[in-house]
This record gives C-alpha cells, structure tokens and sequence, in this order.
C-alpha cells in the first residue's frame, strides 16, 4: 500500500483525486441550490430535477428538505420580525383602526371558509414563504400547525416528483 498506510479510507481503495472530491463538491452545491428552489419555485423544482435526469426519489427528498427548511426559517424569523415590527410600531390598538380593503375581506373570507385543511391541500400550489406566513398569521394558536406544513409540503414534494417521473416515462 506504500504511502497510504495513514489514509483511513485506505481499506476501501485508493484516495479519491482531487478531482473526485471537487465532483462531491460539486453534487453538493447543486442539490442544496435545488433545495434552495424549493423554497423560491416549489411547484416546478421536483418536476425540473425529474427532467434533469435525476430519480424522483432525490427530487422528493432535496425537494422535500428544502421545504421543511424554509417553512422552519421562514416560521422562526416570521416571529421575530413581527415582534421587532409592533415594538417599533407599537401594539396594534394604539395604532388605530385597521382598514379593511378588499384583499384583506378575500384573505379573511378564505381563511373562515377553508382553515387549515384548505391551507395544507393547496400549499404545493402557493409558494413556501407565503403558504408559511399565511399559517404563521391566521393558525399558529393551533398546536402542530407548522409541522402540518412540513408534512403537506413533503407529500405535495412526492407527489410533484412521482407525477413527473410517470410523464418522463410514458412519454417518448
């Protein structure tokens, strides 16, 4: 083995070239940029890595940590920039009455009609920041509303990844 007697992979072959570890490298940046997508474009990620050749299975699991990850950060920070929001502001009754525009009577009419069940069934649609604060607003008194939001975004993930890979496959 000559001068590999210190190397602790020595047992599985020779040390990988520099250049095999630029490769690793490599692999790594993109498939955290493909979960970075997630967060920014998450309905077309899973189906974009399916046609860039990858298997469903690493387009539901990138895509899937790179949801949980940004509903987590999103979650984390939501918090505390509302908090650093109303210190500055002051609490909401000394600011006065709050108009209520034609989105905001949309967003309430939504919110009442469908809760979270609805939030959850139509997150993979809507991105990750806006389905994360709209769940942080209006549901984060209910215990495990972020969770949930994890969860339907990995089933929206394998769902988005499995639905590409049949199309990759059933079409010439």
């Amino acid at each position: 083995m000559g001068g590999m007697a210190g190397n602790i992979r020595s047992h599985v072959g020779p040390c990988p070239t520099p250049r095999g570890d630029y490769l690793i490298a490599m692999e790594l940046l993109e498939l955290l940029w493909w979960a970075f997508m997630a967060v920014v474009k998450f309905v077309v990620t899973p189906s974009l890595m399916v046609a860039r050749g990858m298997s469903w299975w690493l387009a539901w699991s990138t895509t899937s940590f790179g949801a949980v990850v940004g509903v987590w950060g999103i979650w984390h920070f939501g918090k505390w920039w509302f908090a650093w929001f109303e210190e500055r502001l002051g609490p909401r009754v000394d600011r006065g009455k709050r108009t209520f525009t034609r989105r905001r009577r949309t967003i309430v009419r939504w919110k009442n009609a469908m809760g979270l069940s609805g939030l959850l069934a139509l997150s993979g649609l809507i991105s990750v920041p806006v389905a994360t604060v709209l769940a942080a607003k209006y549901f984060r008194h209910q215990p495990g509303t972020m969770w949930k939001l994890m969860a339907a975004f990995s089933i929206w993930a394998a769902l988005l990844s499995a639905g590409s890979e049949a199309v990759k496959y059933w079409t010439p």
